[in-house]
C-alpha cells in the first residue's frame, strides 16, 4: 500500500503571502516551452520562504508590488536558460527583479534601495545600460547558511561573456 506522503511527488506549496503566490515563483516560459519540471523541495522552499519575507515583503511593502523575473529554477532549467552552475537561485536563496515596466521606480533605484536598507549575500546590477540602469536586479542570501557578504556586483558582457566586477 502507497503513502502519499512519502510517494507522491510534491506538485505545489503554499503561497508566501500578500505579495506572491507560490506559482509565480516558479514561472518561467522556458520551462513551459521545454517541458521542463521546475518544482522544489521541502528545503529548499524553505530557503524561498526566507527569501520572500527578508527582501520582496520589504521590497513591495516599500514599493508595491515588483515583478519576479526569476525565482526558483531547478538544475534543469538553470543550465537551459544558461544560468550560473551554482546558481542560488537552484537552492530557493535568490530572487531576480524587473519593475522598469511599472514606470514608478526603475531597476536603479530599486538597487540603491536594497543597497541601503536590506541585509544580503549578493546584490548584482544586472547588464546595466549607458544611465547604469540594470536590466533587472539579482538577490540572494548565501546559499550555505552562512552569514550574508554585503557583496555588491555589476554584471556586464564582455566578448561574449558574462563578467561581474565588485562595485
Amino acid at each position: 500500500m502507497s503513502n502519499p506522503l512519502i510517494d507522491e511527488p510534491v506538485t505545489s506549496y503554499p503561497d508566501f503571502g500578500p505579495y506572491l503566490t507560490f506559482k509565480e515563483s516558479i514561472k518561467s516560459a522556458t520551462a513551459i516551452r521545454k517541458g521542463i519540471l521546475n518544482m522544489p523541495s521541502a528545503l529548499i522552499y524553505q530557503n524561498m520562504v526566507r527569501v520572500y519575507h527578508d527582501f520582496y515583503v520589504p521590497i513591495c511593502d516599500r514599493f508595491g508590488k515588483i515583478p519576479v523575473s526569476s525565482f526558483y529554477r531547478s538544475p534543469e532549467l538553470n543550465r537551459a536558460i544558461g544560468g550560473a552552475k551554482a546558481s542560488a537561485h537552484m537552492v530557493g536563496c535568490a530572487i531576480d527583479l524587473d519593475c522598469d515596466s511599472l514606470r514608478t521606480v526603475s531597476n536603479l533605484a530599486l538597487f540603491n534601495w536594497i543597497r541601503q536598507n536590506l541585509t544580503f549575500d549578493q546584490l548584482i546590477l544586472e547588464n546595466p545600460d549607458q544611465h547604469n540602469n540594470p536590466a533587472w536586479v539579482h538577490v540572494a542570501h548565501n546559499r550555505d547558511g552562512e552569514a550574508d557578504r554585503m557583496q555588491v556586483l555589476r554584471m556586464v558582457w564582455e566578448k561574449g561573456k558574462q563578467v561581474y566586477q565588485a562595485i
